[in-house]
């Protein structure tokens, strides 16, 4: 227990300007027992610290062994390579993880409870879209109960709710719905301000949420949308050092900024920028596109 989470509690709360309410919602309580914990009735639990703490957008892993036993310490890691795994879309190394956490001492913390959940979902490639979304949402309203599309702004979206709605637009996009996916994709965007989520967290989520809003985009026409946001993604990625993305968005810009009739020599500067990070980050579906899309225009030498 975090004997002094009672001041935490508060500080957190008032800093983020949210109702004891509100902040029972986002940490899976109830306003009474939110609180008990401010008065000091209570103690602040410790998996219940580290949802507090990724809603204050601050690191836990520098304090994680100072106050986890050895089997906590353990869980808690394994969480945080899940979630890299899941960032990464190494589905078979996650599914692998995913077994042995459900059965650790930190599955049954209701956060952990909801990205498990969650977990479970992104994971299956065999599941059917719909009943993936259909379930997605179940699962999102474990803790925005009268979750709206349209209140996204409203709402101070954690971690886990921010991925959710994210997988939401990604199977709303398989199964042809791509004005919903977009207007998902847009909310998060416009909302990202309010995130309840570390600067780590933010760091995966936002460039690529915000790539595949700009790829979208592009294939519904939207090319000037789809530019301005692959610039934003891409200053993201430079941002947080998250560079992964970085020759999907350039090849984004080099597209749209043909189909925007600019000069040559504007998308062929991209093109010739997404081809050599490609090269560097060993991501050969866009060496192959970005070399093959340069040719057109004369730059063989690539």
């Amino acid at each position: 227990m975090i004997r002094a989470g009672n001041e935490l509690m508060k500080i957190v709360r008032e800093k983020l300007k949210l109702s004891q309410e509100e902040m029972g919602e986002h940490l899976h309580m109830t306003q009474r027992t939110v609180s008990r914990i401010e008065t000091g009735k209570r103690n602040l639990g410790v998996w219940e610290y580290f949802s507090l703490m990724e809603m204050a957008g601050k690191p836990t892993e520098d304090v994680s062994p100072l106050i986890l036993e050895s089997r906590e310490l353990k869980d808690y890691s394994a969480y945080r390579e899940l979630k890299r795994l899941l960032r990464d879309a190494r589905f078979l190394e996650a599914k692998e993880i995913l077994h042995e956490f459900e059965k650790g001492t930190i599955s049954k913390q209701p956060f952990i409870l909801q990205f498990i959940a969650f977990a479970n979902i992104y994971v299956d490639e065999e599941m059917p879209h719909q009943e993936a979304i259909d379930k997605l949402y179940e699962i999102l309203r474990m803790s925005i109960n009268d979750f709206e599309t349209c209140n996204i702004p409203a709402y101070r979206l954690t971690f886990n709710e921010i991925y959710i709605i994210c997988a939401i637009a990604m199977r709303l996009e398989c199964v042809g719905k791509i004005d919903c996916s977009i207007i998902l994709y847009k909310a998060l965007v416009d909302s990202r301000g309010n995130a309840l989520a570390t600067c780590e967290d933010k760091a995966t989520l936002y460039p690529a949420l915000m790539y595949n809003l700009s790829r979208l985009l592009g294939v519904s026409g939207m090319h000037k949308e789809s530019l301005s946001y692959s610039k934003d993604a891409y200053g993201l990625c430079i941002k947080y050092d998250n560079l992964r993305l970085v020759p999907k968005l350039l090849y984004n810009m080099a597209c749209s900024n043909r189909l925007l009739g600019e000069e040559e020599k504007i998308f062929q500067t991209y093109f010739i920028r997404a081809y050599h990070t490609a090269h560097a980050l060993q991501n050969h579906e866009i060496i192959d596109i970005s070399k093959r899309e340069a040719n057109k225009f004369g730059l063989s030498d690539l």
